[in-house]
Order: C-alpha cells, then structure tokens, then sequence
C-alpha cells in the first residue's frame, strides 16, 4: 500500500529546546478516517483502526502493509497484547474481535448487543481485556450510556462489568504496573479503579465536556486526560490537558498555551495524548489538525503541523524514537523524535 517518503507540506514549530523533529513518512492506505494506532512492543509493527471498515498491520520503519483485516464496520479502537502476539480490536457492529498478529487469524470474537465498542486495553499481564463501550438507545436513536467489561481471554469469558455510567465510554486502560484502572467518556468524568476493588478509588471531572483519551506515564504515577471544555465567549480557546496524580487523583499538571496566546496550545478538542517511554514527554493530538510535544514539567515544546485532517491519535514507538500520529483525512505521519538537551 502506498507511502511516501517526501511527505505532504509540512512545518514544526519550535518553542523550546527538548525535542527536534522530523517528519519521516505518510502512510495512506485507509480510505475513511483512522481512529487509533499502536506499536507492537517489539518495534516492528504499527497497526491502524479505520472507519473504512479495515485495521491494518503496517511493517514498520518500512511503512509497508503487511497484514490488513476486512471487519465490514467502521472500527474505532485496536492495541496489541504485552507480547506483541494478539491484536485486539473493536467498533460499531459490537463486536471485538481478537487476532494472532503472525497468522493473520482470528483467535477469538466477542460479540456485544446493541453496543459499539469504543476502546480495548490489555492487562500488563495478559490475561484481560478491558472494553469500553457506547450503549444504543433504539428510542433516542444515538449512545446514551456506557459500560465496562473485564473479558478472561484465558476463560474467554466476562469476569467483570460496570453499567450505567450517564455517557458513552471513550477510553481504558491499565496503568503498567497493573495497580490501577482507568475510564475515561463522554460525561467529562474519570473513574480510576485499584485493580480488586468494586467502586472508583476516586472520580474527578478532568472536562466541562468530554474525556477523549486516558494514558497512564511509564512508571504509572500520573494520567493524562485530554478532552474538551466549553469555553467562555471571546476566549482563546486553547484546550488544557490535565495531568493528575494517580495514587489520590489531585491535579499534578495542566498542559496549556502560554500567556495571552503568544504560544498557542491546542484550539478545540485534543483527541489523544501519550507520553514517551521514558516518561520526560507527552504529544497530543486534536481537532486544530496539529501535533504538540510538551516536555513533563508543562511547557509547550514545538507544534508538528502537516496534517490535512483532524488528528484522532497518537502513539510513540516502544524505544521513542518515531511518533505515529493519525487523522481524519485517512492517513498517518510517521515523526522522527530526537531529544535535543
């Protein structure tokens, strides 16, 4: 499937020094929007999650399509397995559906009623699935609720299940140290769990709008939540991102432009934040169709801009060397990220 080398227009905007980038490859295939990308652990694989109907298996860095799955519904969410050998993905059709990375086979299907499947998380260990869910409300003709499942791939069963949350769920996930669990939806609200507890540890409303994305830092101390928050009438509009702290959900962070707009933050939604491997960065995509590198502490580093779509997600590669962001218009830029100190 087509790449090129000498991709569309481009410009990085530098703020600070910390990082410099390069923006290596576009990867277009996808002929809808790609909602999710993810490395394997191993470095060699990025996978993708369409609206085409499609998850795609790209080699990476060569930026060839290897393996590409035809799930007949706009897929929204797809993560590999800690070892790199199943591929989980899911979407409108209810279904999820879980793949052996080498074979291109399906090793197992969870089929959920009247639900489309928003987001997929392995357990450290591998033995769980979490998914987040939108319910369908036949009545109102659109998601009104939410749930979650903790599905046994050993057992291939539902072990856990949260319902009733007030809006669809939009994220899940893990923290490394498999300690915690987050859920982040449409109500604005995070809910983080110890792993064996039945009730949230603690909930905080992270937006006055929606939680697009939850990610846990490396060592599982902070969790970013971008989203959106309604602004006041003539404001700049410049969407924070907060970083809270794990362990009792106090605010430790808040990634925002700086002072009267002379460097600009993200202007409407942010869709997906991560932070790097070694903990000292986290990019963030939104709806402004661009990629801004922050460094931990809060500041704004540079602005990737390229994109011709809105940026639905982005994902480092395991050794942090390349950035994988997503957008709208169906492709995917490949960054070249080298810490500049």
């Amino acid at each position: 499937m087509a790449f090129t080398l000498t991709p569309v227009k481009h410009r990085i905007v530098y703020y600070e020094r910390g990082v410099q980038a390069e923006l290596m490859a576009t990867l277009r295939g996808h002929s809808r929007s790609v909602v999710a990308v993810s490395f394997s652990p191993n470095n060699k694989l990025l996978a993708s999650a369409s609206r085409d109907g499609t998850v795609r298996l790209w080699l990476f860095p060569k930026a060839e399509t290897q393996t590409v799955w035809e799930l007949g519904h706009p897929t929204l969410t797809v993560a590999f397995s800690p070892d790199g050998e199943l591929l989980a993905t899911g979407g409108h059709g209810g279904v999820v559906g879980i793949y052996r990375v080498n074979e291109g086979k399906t090793a197992m299907r969870v089929e959920l009623r009247d639900e489309v499947v928003q987001a997929v998380s392995f357990s450290p260990d591998g033995k769980l699935l979490a998914i987040g869910t939108g319910v369908w409300d036949e009545k109102e003709r659109r998601l009104s609720t939410g749930s979650v499942k903790l599905w046994s791939l050993g057992g291939n069963e539902l072990v856990a299940e949260w319902i009733g949350f007030d809006a669809p769920v939009n994220s899940v996930t893990f923290s490394p140290d498999g300690k915690f669990f987050a859920v982040g939806g449409w109500d604005g609200k995070v809910r983080v769990w110890r792993t064996e507890p039945d009730s949230p540890k603690y909930i905080v409303v992270a937006h006055t709008g929606w939680v697009r994305c939850v990610a846990f830092s490396p060592d599982g101390k902070l969790l970013a939540t971008p989203g959106f928050s309604y602004q006041p009438m003539g404001s700049w509009w410049d969407t924070p991102i907060p970083i809270w702290r794990t362990e009792d959900g106090k605010m430790q962070i808040l990634l925002r432009a700086g002072l009267l707009g002379f460097i600009r933050g993200h202007r409407g939604p942010v869709n997906s934040a991560v932070f790097s491997p070694n903990g000292k960065f986290i990019a963030s995509g939104g709806n402004d169709k661009t990629v801004k590198i922050w460094h931990i502490e809060g500041r704004l580093l540079c602005s990737l801009e390229g994109h011709i779509g809105l940026v639905n997600s982005v994902a480092f590669s395991p050794d942090g060397q390349f950035l994988a962001s997503a957008d709208s218009d169906g492709s995917i830029l490949l960054w070249c990220i080298i810490p500049d100190f």
